[in-house]
Protein backbone atom coordinates (compact mmCIF):
# COMPACT_ATOMS: atom_id res chain seq x y z
CA UNK A 1 0.00 0.00 0.00
CA UNK A 2 1.37 3.41 -0.91
CA UNK A 3 1.55 5.66 2.09
CA UNK A 4 2.14 9.36 1.92
CA UNK A 5 4.18 10.65 4.79
CA UNK A 6 4.70 14.34 5.45
CA UNK A 7 7.95 15.49 6.98
CA UNK A 8 7.15 17.81 9.84
CA UNK A 9 9.29 20.22 11.78
CA UNK A 10 9.11 17.93 14.80
CA UNK A 11 10.84 14.55 14.53
CA UNK A 12 8.05 12.97 16.54
CA UNK A 13 5.58 13.50 13.70
CA UNK A 14 7.62 11.18 11.50
CA UNK A 15 7.92 8.48 14.10
CA UNK A 16 4.19 8.66 14.85
CA UNK A 17 3.13 7.67 11.31
CA UNK A 18 1.29 4.34 11.21
CA UNK A 19 3.45 1.45 10.02
CA UNK A 20 2.30 -1.20 7.57
CA UNK A 21 5.38 -3.36 8.02
CA UNK A 22 6.93 -2.01 4.81
CA UNK A 23 8.01 1.42 6.02
CA UNK A 24 10.80 1.91 8.53
CA UNK A 25 10.64 4.85 10.89
CA UNK A 26 13.82 6.87 10.50
CA UNK A 27 16.36 6.89 13.31
CA UNK A 28 15.84 10.19 15.16
CA UNK A 29 19.58 10.90 15.41
CA UNK A 30 19.95 10.64 11.61
CA UNK A 31 16.74 12.30 10.53
CA UNK A 32 16.71 15.63 8.75
CA UNK A 33 13.24 17.09 9.03
CA UNK A 34 12.17 20.01 6.89
CA UNK A 35 8.60 21.27 6.66
CA UNK A 36 6.95 20.90 3.30
CA UNK A 37 8.64 17.75 1.97
CA UNK A 38 6.33 14.86 1.23
CA UNK A 39 7.11 11.39 -0.03
CA UNK A 40 5.39 8.16 -0.96
CA UNK A 41 7.12 4.87 -0.23
CA UNK A 42 6.86 2.88 -3.46
CA UNK A 43 9.21 0.06 -2.34
CA UNK A 44 11.45 -0.56 0.64
CA UNK A 45 14.96 -1.95 0.69
CA UNK A 46 16.45 -4.04 3.51
CA UNK A 47 15.89 -2.52 6.96
CA UNK A 48 19.56 -3.05 7.83
CA UNK A 49 20.77 -0.83 4.97
CA UNK A 50 22.90 2.22 5.74
CA UNK A 51 21.24 5.63 5.63
CA UNK A 52 23.40 8.29 3.97
CA UNK A 53 24.74 11.28 5.86
CA UNK A 54 25.60 14.71 4.42
CA UNK A 55 29.22 13.58 4.09
CA UNK A 56 28.37 10.53 1.94
CA UNK A 57 28.01 9.96 -1.77
CA UNK A 58 25.02 8.09 -3.14
CA UNK A 59 24.27 6.24 -6.36
CA UNK A 60 20.65 6.74 -7.33
CA UNK A 61 18.30 6.52 -10.27
CA UNK A 62 15.74 9.26 -10.60
CA UNK A 63 13.34 11.13 -12.83
CA UNK A 64 12.50 14.71 -11.88
CA UNK A 65 9.24 16.27 -13.10
CA UNK A 66 7.47 19.58 -12.80
CA UNK A 67 3.90 19.36 -11.49
CA UNK A 68 2.60 19.49 -15.09
CA UNK A 69 4.52 16.26 -15.83
CA UNK A 70 7.39 17.85 -17.78
CA UNK A 71 10.60 15.89 -17.19
CA UNK A 72 13.34 18.37 -16.29
CA UNK A 73 16.08 16.02 -15.09
CA UNK A 74 17.01 12.33 -15.00
CA UNK A 75 19.84 10.12 -13.92
CA UNK A 76 21.79 8.42 -16.72
CA UNK A 77 19.88 6.39 -19.28
CA UNK A 78 16.75 8.52 -18.97
CA UNK A 79 16.42 7.62 -15.30
CA UNK A 80 17.24 3.91 -15.58
CA UNK A 81 20.95 3.97 -14.73
CA UNK A 82 22.49 5.12 -11.45
CA UNK A 83 24.23 8.48 -11.18
CA UNK A 84 26.56 9.49 -8.31
CA UNK A 85 25.85 12.55 -6.17
CA UNK A 86 27.37 13.90 -2.98
CA UNK A 87 24.49 14.29 -0.50
CA UNK A 88 25.72 17.73 0.57
CA UNK A 89 25.74 19.01 -3.04
CA UNK A 90 22.15 18.30 -4.09
CA UNK A 91 19.25 20.69 -3.50
CA UNK A 92 18.26 21.04 0.20
CA UNK A 93 15.01 19.06 0.04
CA UNK A 94 16.65 16.16 -1.82
CA UNK A 95 19.54 16.10 0.67
CA UNK A 96 17.05 15.84 3.56
CA UNK A 97 15.01 13.09 1.87
CA UNK A 98 18.08 11.04 0.90
CA UNK A 99 19.19 10.97 4.54
CA UNK A 100 15.95 9.18 5.42
CA UNK A 101 16.34 6.51 2.73
CA UNK A 102 18.21 3.19 2.60
CA UNK A 103 19.55 1.34 -0.45
CA UNK A 104 16.68 -0.37 -2.26
CA UNK A 105 14.14 2.26 -1.22
CA UNK A 106 12.04 3.73 -4.03
CA UNK A 107 10.21 6.94 -3.16
CA UNK A 108 8.21 9.63 -4.91
CA UNK A 109 9.44 12.86 -3.31
CA UNK A 110 7.66 16.21 -3.69
CA UNK A 111 9.63 19.34 -2.87
CA UNK A 112 8.30 22.89 -2.60
CA UNK A 113 10.22 25.55 -4.52
CA UNK A 114 11.93 26.95 -1.45
CA UNK A 115 13.62 23.56 -0.82
CA UNK A 116 14.52 23.13 -4.50
CA UNK A 117 15.76 25.93 -6.81
CA UNK A 118 13.84 28.75 -5.14
CA UNK A 119 12.92 32.11 -6.60
CA UNK A 120 15.60 31.95 -9.29
CA UNK A 121 14.74 28.53 -10.73
CA UNK A 122 17.41 27.02 -12.96
CA UNK A 123 18.14 27.44 -16.65
CA UNK A 124 19.13 24.48 -18.80
CA UNK A 125 22.60 25.03 -20.25
CA UNK A 126 23.74 22.31 -22.67
CA UNK A 127 25.57 19.97 -22.33
CA UNK A 128 24.53 19.34 -18.71
CA UNK A 129 24.47 15.59 -18.09
CA UNK A 130 21.30 15.42 -15.97
CA UNK A 131 19.28 18.62 -16.53
CA UNK A 132 17.00 18.42 -19.59
CA UNK A 133 14.68 21.42 -19.23
CA UNK A 134 14.43 24.80 -17.50
CA UNK A 135 13.07 24.83 -13.96
CA UNK A 136 10.80 27.85 -13.40
CA UNK A 137 11.15 30.06 -10.32
CA UNK A 138 9.50 28.66 -7.17
CA UNK A 139 8.60 25.41 -8.97
CA UNK A 140 7.34 22.44 -6.97
CA UNK A 141 9.34 19.40 -8.06
CA UNK A 142 8.41 15.71 -8.04
CA UNK A 143 11.15 13.07 -8.08
CA UNK A 144 10.86 9.31 -8.46
CA UNK A 145 14.05 8.13 -6.71
CA UNK A 146 15.65 4.75 -6.07
CA UNK A 147 18.61 4.81 -3.72
CA UNK A 148 21.05 2.24 -5.10
CA UNK A 149 24.07 2.56 -2.78
CA UNK A 150 25.80 4.70 -0.16
CA UNK A 151 29.55 5.26 0.20
CA UNK A 152 31.83 7.77 1.89
CA UNK A 153 32.38 10.73 -0.43
CA UNK A 154 35.84 11.27 -1.84
CA UNK A 155 37.49 14.43 -0.49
Amino acid sequence: MLKTMILAAALGALAAAPATGRERPPKPARTRALPGISYQVLASGPAAGAQPTRSDQVMMTYVGRLTDGTVFSTSAGGGTEPTAFKVREVIPGMSAALQLMRPGDKWRITLPGYLAYGRLGRRYKPPEPTLKHDIPPNATLVFDVELVSVAPAAP
